[in-house]
């Protein structure tokens, strides 16, 4: 049952406690989401008795405060995973260490949480799981989970995507958040830097939405900056599919910014705080090389398709 008053939170006391029960760890692979496999830390050949698929790519994704396996957003971007067909996705749902109103008592309990999905993300790789093409993915403080993580790995992960990675109560320095150390590539997509997210250059690339504060289609929204910083979950749920994810260019701004217009062309010339490069797609397909800051302008809501032939998520719409 989840905590419904202040008394009610729970505080991890310590790193070592994993399995964990208030941990689970929930994979989806074969393209129907009601299909799932629950992660059994001591079975000896557990991937290969669920319908893992070593030929697909490996996302582990981590949801934020108040979230858990079937509540939004994160099912939203775990839905577009799954049924895109061409992912393994392990979610993992810490749901009962970050209800509300306790997230004084989620920030503290992301040190054990990421300790406990070390280990497991070592005991799936001495499954066989490739740790090459596998990325984590965390929305909020779920970024800075990910990027915890590798404080307990004693190999390198390949990628983070950061979502809109948790601005209020996250300690400085590199061992209380996420940052470029954490991943040979670590990508951050920013949507309400300054307030509910992270400012400035956190990873290796930063990509800077509409100006990475407020984000245009949330004007009518109860909470602009909450709305806005969900919606670092759709950008990215678009760009799992061919064709629709966004493109970004180079610009010079840290976010926020107040530079909202893209440049005409592909070089960046002739528009105050752009710089001079290519355009390159934002989101599951960034290439792993790609360094600096980005800036993007959409200003419809992304992965919103009322056409059922173009891939999309009625959540995503406003």
């Amino acid at each position: 049952m989840f905590n419904t008053t202040k008394e009610d939170c729970i505080w991890k006391r310590s790193e070592d406690r994993c399995p964990d029960p208030d941990i689970k760890t929930i994979l989806y692979t074969s393209g129907i989401v009601k299909d799932k496999f629950l992660f059994k830390m001591n079975h000896p050949d557990w991937l290969n008795d669920t319908e893992w698929e070593p030929t697909k790519e490996n996302i582990i994704l981590v949801h934020g405060y108040a979230g858990g396996d079937d509540t939004l957003p994160i099912a939203v971007l775990r839905d577009a995973y799954v049924n895109h067909g061409g992912y393994n996705v392990f979610l993992i749902d810490w749901g009962a260490l970050g209800q509300p109103p306790c997230y004084v008592a989620a920030v503290y309990n992301i040190r054990p949480i990421a300790s406990c999905l070390a280990k497991t993300f070592m005991r799936l790789r001495a499954l066989g799981l490739p740790a090459e093409k596998t990325t984590c993915v965390g929305h909020s403080l779920g970024a800075h989970i990910c990027g915890l993580m590798a404080n307990y790995l004693n190999f390198r992960l390949e990628r983070i995507i950061a979502l809109d990675p948790a601005r209020p109560l996250v300690k400085p320095g590199n061992m209380n958040r996420l940052d470029s150390g954490d991943a040979k590539s670590v990508q951050v997509i920013h949507t309400n830097a300054g307030h509910y997210g992270e400012g400035g250059r956190v990873g290796h690339i930063d990509f800077c939405i509409n100006g990475g504060r407020r984000q245009p289609y949330c004007g009518n929204s109860t909470n602009i900056n909450l709305c806005s910083h969900i919606w670092a979950i759709c950008y990215l749920a678009q760009s799992v599919y061919d064709g629709m994810e966004p493109m970004a260019e180079p610009c010079h701004r840290r976010c926020p910014t107040n530079v909202l217009l893209p440049p005409s062309g592909r070089h960046g010339r002739g528009r105050f705080g752009y710089a001079i490069g290519y355009a390159i797609p934002m989101g599951q397909k960034t290439p792993m090389s790609a360094f600096g800051s980005y800036c993007v302008k959409d200003t419809s809501p992304p992965f919103c398709s009322t056409n059922p032939a173009i891939p999309g998520d009625k959540r995503c719409c406003i």
